[in-house]
């Protein structure tokens, strides 16, 4: 929590929660998702061990983006604001099929990310690939560590409402709704592809990182664009250089996170 509160931005918190919940709580698979309306909005997705069916998730929970109303266990998390263990998809009903089926989970955690009395996301997170089954200790580990990036927002936010107040943006300090508003618009902004990371790229990056989201290796990049190895690695560089990402698995999950996918 100490890194992610550290970030410079909620869309790098939101970009790197999942792989510090895997790292830091010891799930295998975490998603962070945000409340739109009556829908969940995938953010992003941490799944070291396999990143080709990370990618292929989050590019259909990306597409689906499913009503609350559909998704039984995570209306009741948004609702009550409390965490849901979800046992065994099989027989678990008010399921949404599609992801759970993609996911090829057998029982989950559900934990809400609450700012100022409101679910404004949800995390999930699994032991997909071992033997380890889930329990109500990972249940109250996932619900800490999202009240933990509730905090955490609200201190980033804070940290650019002071800024603000110095640049003597009164209208914005003087607002007492100004936090909330200012972490929504900085969040949507930096994740649609705005001017600054993705529009700083050449093109051939761009090319490099849709690879890199498909879950492609440097091997398949290097043949799918007819360069060398040494060549990708120095593209995905500087990917990650521009994104500010610590590693593949950020950059993709902020790429993903931008929408930009399919252009």
């Amino acid at each position: 929590m100490t890194r992610l509160s550290s970030l410079d931005s909620v869309a790098r918190l939101v970009a790197a929660a999942p792989r510090e919940i895997c790292r830091g709580v010891g799930f295998e698979r975490a998603m962070l998702s945000h409340i739109r309306g009556d829908r969940l909005a995938f953010a992003s997705v941490s799944f070291e061990a396999d990143p080709i069916m990370a990618a292929d998730f989050a590019r259909l929970a990306r597409a689906v983006r499913p009503r609350l109303d559909r998704c039984a266990p995570e209306h009741e998390a948004v609702v009550r604001q409390m965490p849901v263990l979800v046992r065994d998809t099989q027989k678990a009903s008010g399921l949404f099929r599609p992801l759970t089926h993609v996911a090829r989970t057998t029982s989950y955690v559900i934990a809400p990310i609450v700012r100022d009395g409101h679910t404004v996301g949800l995390l999930h997170a699994d032991h997909f690939g071992t033997d380890r089954g889930l329990d109500e200790l990972d249940r109250e580990l996932l619900w800490t560590f999202a009240t933990g990036i509730g905090w955490a927002m609200d201190d980033i936010a804070g940290r650019g409402l002071r800024r603000a107040a110095q640049d003597g943006d009164d209208a914005v300090a003087d607002d007492p709704s100004a936090q909330a508003r200012m972490a929504g618009t900085e969040l949507d902004g930096e994740l649609s592809g705005a001017p600054g990371r993705l529009a700083s790229m050449t093109a051939r990056e761009l090319e490099v990182l849709r690879l890199m989201s498909d879950g492609a290796s440097n091997a398949a990049i290097g043949q799918a664009l007819v360069i060398s190895q040494a060549t990708v690695k120095s593209h995905v560089r500087h990917i990650l250089r521009k994104l500010g990402a610590a590693n593949r698995t950020e950059a993709v999950s902020l790429f993903l996170a931008t929408g930009r996918r399919a252009a």
